[in-house]
């Protein structure tokens, strides 16, 4: 077989991961866009850590709710919603919900919390998702994705090594919500977890909106499953960092 470029640089394998940083923009992103996958990895026995960049406060459609009590409700709700999963570790970032994230103090939040953490892999949403119109989940894509390429250099924020943490070079990078999928993932059996999760995320959504989210989630996995052989899936871009720079070819890969 001809070489090709995408293979000069393989995909990692998901499942070789020793331990797990998941970074959602805002509460229920990570059990929307990936809790299937999560919850088999973490019932796997890999150790998986979910920080949460902002505090989710913007999340109703009622001018009349307290952003402040909001933001409390919904801490609750992903506290559980993330047990269901087999996560019990959370880290909070606590910006501020709407679009206004202050893109270079995150991308330094996140980078200190994987020198301290030392993740072998991360997962965040992508960044590169055609017609996303929300900044915080552009700005929390790819600050954590400059994060997880730069944080092994010891000039990369070099306020953390005064503080104590080193450098620290994780070895895979996985998007969610991509449309440019390279791995699918069996969550047959997890799938209800997922399900379960996002049940405990009762704040935000108007009548009917969850059942609509979750009929179309089950709708994608299926059809996504077909060629897998199974009976539902979720697809991911998995990387390594080195795809993450002067690579013009990853988003094939």
């Amino acid at each position: 077989m001809k070489p090709t470029i995408c293979n000069l640089l393989p995909i990692p394998d998901l499942f070789k991961s020793k331990s797990i940083l998941c970074i959602q923009p805002h509460p229920d992103d990570l059990e929307i866009g990936t809790g299937a996958t999560v919850a088999r990895l973490a019932h796997s026995g890999i150790p998986v850590t979910c920080l949460t960049v902002t505090d989710g406060s913007a999340g109703t459609y009622d001018p009349t709710v307290n952003r402040n009590q909001l933001a409390r409700t919904r801490r609750l709700e992903t506290e559980k919603s993330m047990h269901s999963l087999g996560i019990d570790e959370l880290i909070w970032l606590d910006y501020t919900d709407g679009g206004n994230l202050p893109f270079e103090a995150v991308r330094s939040d996140i980078t200190r919390t994987i020198r301290r953490l030392k993740p072998s892999t991360i997962m965040v949403c992508d960044p590169w998702l055609p017609y996303e119109a929300h900044s915080d989940h552009l700005r929390t894509g790819m600050a954590a994705a400059e994060a997880g390429f730069m944080s092994g250099l010891p000039f990369f924020c070099p306020e953390d090594l005064e503080a104590g943490f080193e450098p620290h070079k994780n070895e895979i990078i996985a998007f969610y919500y991509t449309a440019y999928p390279n791995t699918y993932i069996d969550v047959t059996e997890t799938w209800e977890l997922k399900m379960a999760a996002i049940d405990c995320h009762t704040s935000q959504f108007p009548p009917g909106k969850k059942e609509l989210l979750k009929n179309y989630l089950a709708t994608k996995a299926s059809i996504q499953a077909e060629k897998q052989g199974c009976d539902l899936v979720e697809a991911l871009k998995v990387l390594s960092p080195g795809h993450l720079h002067i690579f013009e070819e990853a988003w094939q890969c």
